[in-house]
């Protein structure tokens, strides 16, 4: 197996002098140019403006590696801002977020920026601003979404780790598609504050992209924080377990007790075979490794809680583009935004304010839940990252008459457009129909890539979830499976030249 040139080996031969940054860099953006136009991840990188940031580089772990930043929410003075939407094509970003802040002082070098959907509302990358974009593994397929760029980008060897997020399974859904790791962390474990607190009312949360368990541990180290003012606060993990779990092998943590469920939580939503073989996969290991392994059904029916999930984007959606409206005394309508995009915004001009206040308690009645009904008895859950593989290129996940409803959006009452919107997101939930479940809990949940259909050649990820600030466990864990050589390596790790050199 070759040695997996991770972010942290990256930035290990930047401080023994074996490489400069700058020529890092140089690399990157000739691995952009070779491979890019082969998937459509990146859709900005500005080089000048990059190596004046690593001339200011701060001394943190990952000093001079090129960091791919998500183009939503990780905004970066004078790179675009533009949120994959055309509504902002020509918007640039005056200053820096409060992520972009914390990677720079961890030593990343913000470079590149990485496609999504339009606001992040799709678990597929399709953006009418940017194109879709393809699956390192078989590029007929999407990487996912809504950091499918970012999935691409690090798959491919573009880039060693990429900027992500996660508001209803964005981090996880590309890592189960693209064969990564994907790391959302518990509520309040990484604030956005000042400022964004609470994104998307708690559920959205941000972190990375990762090819190791070492880079998810490091990052998770350098990037966890606790704030004052944070509504939402978590302790901060043990530093030095954190650093264990990068600069050690073969310490399997063995004797927990850990549930499975093979069941959706979406009524009228069936597993793959796929999903079935790769948690049954994961299960035998865990058996394997001292773990008292048993089969339970899924703890709830959550069709009424994505419900309550849309009903928040609608109100989300009004929230953030309001404002323009006002300050343009116009309506946004199609085409300056996508038709989901416009039907959630419809929506959130009626949406009652009741039905806001009982989603947010219907959320923490859902972490009661799962505390009650799996954390109480069990250390860890363990379910199929995604139901399928990743959806083909173009594959019809909206009908057109769904569409048509879409467009007519702002004529209906706020049930019948509830209604709508569902219709338009039910075949996307089909492929997703865990992810977003674990956002509204709080609960901290990783994707770890073990399976492959060698038919399609297409990944699928078992997803691991833990209660509240249980990531050393689930790192612990995940570390077990990458020693055991487990954990699906990325398809340009995967290739070789002719003489069984690591293809570059």
């Amino acid at each position: 197996m070759p040695e997996i040139k991770d972010a942290t080996f990256w930035a290990n031969q930047i401080r023994s002098g074996a490489l400069s940054a700058e020529t890092l860099l140089e690399m990157t953006k000739e691995k952009i140019e070779q491979l890019n136009p082969l998937y459509n991840a990146v859709v900005a990188e500005d080089l000048s403006l990059a190596k004046q940031d690593l001339a200011q580089t701060s001394p943190g772990f990952f000093a001079g590696v090129p960091f791919a930043l998500k183009m939503l929410g990780q905004t970066h003075e004078g790179l675009p801002d533009t949120s994959s939407s055309l509504l902002f094509a020509d918007v640039t970003a005056e200053a820096d977020d409060n992520y972009v802040k914390g990677i720079m002082q961890a030593g990343l070098t913000p470079y590149g920026q990485t496609n999504s959907p339009e606001f992040g509302f799709k678990n597929i990358s399709d953006s009418k601003l940017y194109g879709d974009t393809r699956n390192v593994w078989n590029p007929a397929y999407y990487s996912g979404g809504s950091s499918g760029g970012a999935a691409s980008a690090v798959a491919s060897g573009m880039f060693s780790i990429a900027g992500a997020s996660d508001g209803g399974g964005s981090i996880r859904i590309p890592a189960s598609f693209s064969g990564l790791i994907g790391l959302k962390m518990t509520r309040g474990r990484m604030p956005q504050g000042p400022g964004y607190y609470r994104g998307w009312q708690g559920a959205a949360i941000t972190g990375a992209l990762n090819v190791s368990v070492r880079d998810t541990a490091r990052f998770l180290l350098e990037l966890q924080t606790v704030q004052e003012g944070a509504p939402y606060q978590a302790p901060l993990v043990d530093e030095q377990q954190l650093i264990e779990l990068c600069e050690t092998t073969d310490r399997p943590v063995s004797n927990k007790k850990i549930a499975f469920s093979l069941e959706s939580p979406i009524k009228g939503v069936e597993l793959s075979e796929d999903a079935i073989k790769a948690v049954r996969k994961a299960v035998q290991f865990l058996k394997d490794q001292g773990h008292e392994v048993t089969q339970v059904p899924f703890p709830l029916e959550a069709t009424a809680l994505i419900r309550t999930y849309y009903q928040m984007n609608a109100a989300e959606t009004l929230a953030m583009l309001e404002p323009l409206e006002k300050a343009t005394g116009k309506k946004i309508t199609p085409p300056a935004i996508e038709p989901l995009s416009y039907a959630l915004l419809e929506a959130g001009r009626k949406v009652p304010v009741t039905n806001y206040i009982d989603a947010l308690v219907r959320w923490d009645a859902t972490a009661e839940l799962f505390s009650e009904k799996i954390y109480q008895d069990y250390d860890l859950f363990l379910t199929p990252t995604t139901a399928k593989t990743a959806p083909k290129i173009g594959e019809e996940l909206i009908s057109p008459e769904v569409l048509e409803q879409l467009h007519q959006i702002a004529h209906y009452d706020f049930e019948k457009q509830m209604e709508i919107i569902e219709q338009a997101f039910a075949r996307s939930l089909a492929f997703t129909p865990y992810n977003f479940i674990s956002n509204l809990t709080g609960q901290p949940a990783l994707s770890l890539p073990i399976y492959v259909n060698e038919k399609t050649n297409l990944p699928l990820g078992v997803q691991l979830w833990g209660p509240k600030n249980s990531e050393i466990l689930l790192l612990q864990v995940a570390k077990a499976f990458e020693d055991a050589g487990l954990l699906l390596l990325p398809e340009y790790y995967r290739k070789r030249d002719a003489d069984g050199a690591v293809s570059q």
